[in-house]
């Protein structure tokens, strides 16, 4: 009879366990995340002229003051269906993670002639299934030329029309595009590089508390593959608050805003110091620096910064494990007590 009570209080709570199982794992385990797939739609090459001075797969030329030449573009539709491409003739810069970037079609720089000013307007180009063209742009270099480089390029993507792909109620959009470099020289004079830290400050990215720090490259010289670190300190101190090391590359005549995370820690009242440290691949170093202030109105981005959602998370997760495990050990107490019994005279 004891038996048959206690398969049937055995009976009662087994949902119980089940219940408090499912639910740990429920919450432990992350959420499903839906990412969008690329769509290689077509292809494009440059078909390189006469002047072109390496084995690079961009424009790498040597141009004479007052000339015009076509600079041309094989595009090849890959897709089962007809793609409508648009080529944009960018100026080239550097973007905020300190790689060369074509992409800006309103890119402004320090001084000129710039690419854009020497290149014919975008174009459109529409491509049936399996279709190859050659698209042309005319580049004309001004009568008087121009000291060291000038760098552009192509960006080419392909204009989708608005039929947005839905799935499980999220919206997902694709985009691929191509980037063609062109840089550009007509004389071999040598010009002495210069870099400056124009403007140091706080501010957010994508929501995050960040440091912005604006670099300049006023000479038409380009940089490639400097090693960077930057760090801040409090004004006078030696001490590192924050710091990033990266390879940067600086675009000729060019301003970008490097940002600095601040890793979701509070902005504090204080004098600081930003130290930019920089090296050539010859060894060549440059070293800037710039004091700057932040105040109780930059307090202010404290409240508006996104919170790591971790932290949230973790508190009301455990509670829920805990109170899983609680009534786990009450259900088996239960069931000792029950066996201590039944081995009871």
């Amino acid at each position: 009879m004891h038996q048959c009570n206690n398969f049937k209080r055995w009976a009662l709570f087994k949902p119980i366990f089940f219940l408090s199982f499912i639910t740990i794992i429920w919450f432990t385990f992350p959420s499903k995340v839906i990412a969008s797939k690329n769509y290689v739609s077509f292809q494009a090459e440059a078909i390189l002229p006469d002047n072109q001075q390496s084995q690079a797969s961009y424009y790498d030329l040597k141009v004479v003051a007052g000339s015009k030449q076509a600079l041309q573009l094989r595009l090849k539709n890959t897709s089962e269906k007809t793609v409508t491409v648009k080529i944009e003739a960018n100026n080239g810069c550097t973007n905020k993670n300190g790689a060369l970037d074509y992409s800006d079609p309103n890119q402004k720089l320090l001084g000129g002639p710039t690419f854009k000013d020497m290149i014919s307007p975008s174009q459109v180009v529409t491509l049936k299934k399996g279709e190859t063209k050659k698209i042309s742009f005319q580049l004309t270099i001004p009568k008087k030329g121009f000291n060291g480089t000038i760098l552009g390029g192509f960006y080419l993507y392909e204009i989708e029309k608005k039929n947005d792909e839905k799935k499980d109620g999220l919206q997902l959009t694709n985009k691929f595009a191509y980037t063609i470099g062109v840089k550009l020289i007509e004389n071999e004079v040598n010009i002495a590089p210069q870099l400056l830290l124009a403007k140091v400050k706080p501010g957010l990215d994508n929501g995050y508390l960040t440091l912005f720090a604006t670099l300049e490259n006023p000479k038409a010289v380009l940089l490639s593959r400097l090693d960077m670190d930057a760090y801040v300190t409090k004004k006078n101190q030696k001490d590192k608050i924050q710091e990033v090391i990266k390879k940067v590359s600086f675009a000729p005549r060019c301003t970008f805003n490097l940002p600095l995370s601040w890793k979701n820690t509070p902005l504090k009242s204080g004098n600081y110091t930003l130290t930019v440290l920089l090296q050539d691949s010859s060894g060549k170093k440059w070293k800037l620096a710039k004091d700057f202030k932040i105040d109780q109105k930059d307090e202010t981005l404290n409240k508006k910064a996104v919170r790591v959602p971790k932290e949230k998370r973790s508190v009301w997760l455990y509670g829920i494990i805990a109170i899983c495990l609680i009534v786990i050990f009450i259900l088996l107490a239960y069931i000792l007590k029950l066996r201590q019994k039944k081995s009871l005279p």
